[in-house]
């Protein structure tokens, strides 16, 4: 059975992307590259690169990995559960490092990093850089992004 496909949204915010699935839920963010000759481009720069669509090379997608469910529990949590936890999400860290083994070159992933959410302790987020012809705007980064978003997706990882 295939899974329903997703309509993406990209929204530009600031010098980032937040990247929407089709029920307008935050489904990640996406960090282009604005690196030039070795030093951050200012953001008056930054804003005029996204306006005229200019194009980069490199960008990061950060997306959720494994949520926890460890952590700040006040009255502590059973052992068994905190067992669980941990050999579940196992799991689905050995899921990710898989995936990204098998979909790296398909998709010019160059590599990613872990860490913990900023607005959720027990949230892991996986980092991905991806490489390419990037557009920015809207409507490029979309669609650069869709490929990956829809592999994520029906591989059950977004």
């Amino acid at each position: 059975m295939d899974k329903e496909k997703i309509k993406w949204k990209i929204e530009y915010d600031y010098n980032y992307y937040k990247v929407y699935d089709n029920k307008g839920k935050l489904a990640g963010y996406f960090f282009p590259h604005y690196m030039n000759n070795d030093s951050e481009e200012d953001d008056d720069a930054i804003e005029k690169m996204n306006k005229d669509h200019t194009q980069v090379s490199r960008g990061t997608l950060l997306v959720p990995m494994a949520k926890l469910d460890l952590l700040d529990h006040e009255e502590g949590i059973e052992i068994e559960y905190a067992i669980a936890s941990l050999d579940a999400n196992l799991i689905r860290t050995k899921f990710w490092r898989d995936w990204l083994s098998r979909k790296a070159k398909s998709l010019s992933l160059y590599g990613a990093r872990i860490y913990t959410a900023r607005e959720d302790r027990n949230l892991l987020s996986i980092a991905i850089g991806a490489a390419g012809s990037i557009t920015l705007g809207e409507k490029g980064v979309k669609e650069f992004l869709t490929p990956l978003l829809d592999s994520l997706h029906e591989d059950n990882l977004l």
